[in-house]
């Protein structure tokens, strides 16, 4: 009888072992966040469009260069920043790749068309962190060299960070070497002012198009594109663009009152005729 026994517990040993790592590491991931019910009240998105950007603040370079973030910037183009730290071991990851699959499919052309920035909210990471983790997505993108170096990835101080991540209205909690923290991406105009954010780690890529095309200020896009910014607006409450009514309902007048004259001439013109044969 205790032979049998004993020969069950080892049958089961492994699953013992398995019960016991559980048991430990659920507490750990728990524990995350010391109080999670208070911290996470102070994450997520307060962003305000049309908020300009304090371009003065300045920032590292992954070659180690200090600079205002408007070095950084397109200077005539959209820019999409990214809040980002470089050791997140969930979210920014995903986040990371969910713009790498943007930039893919976008059909708009990185560093020709618009150019991103990825910045760390992080005050520990250095500038040999931004460079490791750029050269990881940058090497994801199947574009030329030149075109991927227009995907920046920044590092910073505390007193630098803080206020631009305020600006942004990008709200987030440190505890213990990690940070507690939502995933958006930011359209920015040339001139640094908030024109559009999108939420998430998967974005739709024709809405993120039409973002840059309106904050390009008509510098980019086809007339297409310009033809659907006149009948769609951002749905801040739906986070995409959608029919603008009025705009709709002023070109389906437009075209009635074309289809209308062109009517009225192809009458008269027929009238004309008419008269003529008769003479």
């Amino acid at each position: 009888m205790a032979q049998g026994f004993w020969t069950v517990v080892s049958l089961r040993r492994p699953l013992l072992v398995l019960l016991l790592a559980i048991s430990l590491v659920i507490p750990l991931a728990v524990s995350a966040l010391e109080k999670p019910g208070e911290n996470l009240k102070e994450v997520g998105l307060t962003t305000e469009n049309g908020t300009q950007l304090d371009l003065t603040r300045r920032f590292t370079a992954e070659n180690g260069r200090e600079a205002p973030l408007s070095s950084f910037l397109h200077p005539t183009k959209p820019t999409i920043l990214v809040p980002a730290y470089y050791d997140c071991p969930r979210l920014c990851g995903l986040l990371l790749s969910g713009v790498t699959e943007l930039l893919k499919r976008v059909e708009l052309h990185l560093g020709d068309d618009f150019s991103v920035v990825t910045l760390s909210f992080n005050p520990e990471d250095t500038a040999e962190k931004a460079r490791e983790t750029g050269e990881k997505y940058r090497s994801l993108l199947g574009v030329s060299e030149a075109a991927a170096s227009s995907w920046l990835f920044l590092s910073g101080a505390s007193k630098e960070i803080t206020p631009l991540m305020q600006q942004l209205g990008f709200r987030y909690k440190e505890d213990r070497g990690e940070f507690a923290h939502t995933a958006a991406i930011f359209v920015l105009t040339p001139e640094g002012k908030i024109s559009q954010h999108f939420a998430g780690i998967s974005f739709p890529y024709r809405d993120v198009r039409l973002a840059l095309v309106e904050a390009s200020e008509g510098k980019i896009g086809t007339l297409l594109d310009h033809a659907l910014l006149y009948c769609f607006r951002f749905d801040p409450s739906q986070g995409k663009y959608t029919w603008a009514a009025f705009n709709v309902m002023r070109a389906g007048g437009g075209l009635t009152f074309l289809l209308l004259a062109g009517f009225i001439f192809w009458l008269r013109k027929r009238e004309k005729e008419s008269l003529s044969d008769r003479d």
